[in-house]
């Protein structure tokens, strides 16, 4: 098998007579042609004449790549212990703790339909709805403004498969593609799609 050093001498790019004008001004060269057949050879001879260590010699691509996966790899899977999902779940009841977050009750009577049609636009994935264990569920109040209920909407129906509480923040969360604003803060009559490509961006989807 080629080393790498081989690989490199027969790629490099041939020295042309136009190089070796480069040289004029420094010798007298009286066949230019000549001259660049023997500089071509004379640099093949100093690279093939380099001696790499043995660790890299013959390593392919695949090889180094390998190499350092396994450097990066856990000799064991990360679990979350104890304390990591006791802060977790501190941190959802923060969350869902925030005043703009509205109990049904309070979100209907504000929206002036019925609980029961709040529970179906939830069902129907055309209004955003949080849950934490037995404790209910709440509707983020910037529903009740029509263009931030639009972008909500066609998040929702755009992502099943992705839970509200991730939704919740690509929508909730300062965003780089919006100048460090949120979508819902960001968003306005004329500009729905667009926050909400911004949302799917980070959500890791190409909508098109």
């Amino acid at each position: 098998m080629p080393s790498n050093i081989d690989f490199i001498a027969r790629r490099l790019p041939r020295v042309t007579v136009d190089d070796v004008h480069r040289f004029t001004d420094a010798v007298d060269i009286r066949d230019a042609a000549a001259f660049a057949a023997e500089l071509q050879a004379f640099v093949h001879e100093r690279v093939e004449a380099v001696k790499l260590p043995a660790k890299l010699e013959g390593e392919t691509v695949r090889q180094s790549l390998e190499r350092k996966a396994a450097v990066l790899r856990a000799d064991t899977p990360w679990a979350p212990t104890g304390t990591d999902v006791q802060r977790g779940r501190a941190a959802l009841l923060d969350a869902f703790n925030q005043p703009h977050n509205l109990l049904i009750p309070v979100y209907a009577k504000l929206a002036n339909k019925s609980r029961q049609q709040i529970y179906k636009d939830i069902l129907a994935r055309r209004l955003l709805a949080l849950n934490v264990g037995p404790r209910g569920q709440k509707v983020p109040d910037w529903q009740l403004d029509p263009a931030k209920q639009q972008l909500t909407r066609t998040v929702l129906q755009k992502v099943e498969g992705i839970d509200h509480w991730t939704i919740y923040r690509a929508l909730s969360e300062p965003l780089e593609g919006l100048g460090g604003r949120s979508a819902v803060d960001a968003v306005t009559n004329g500009t729905i799609d667009d926050v909400a490509e911004a949302v799917f961006n980070v959500l890791g989807l190409q909508m098109h």
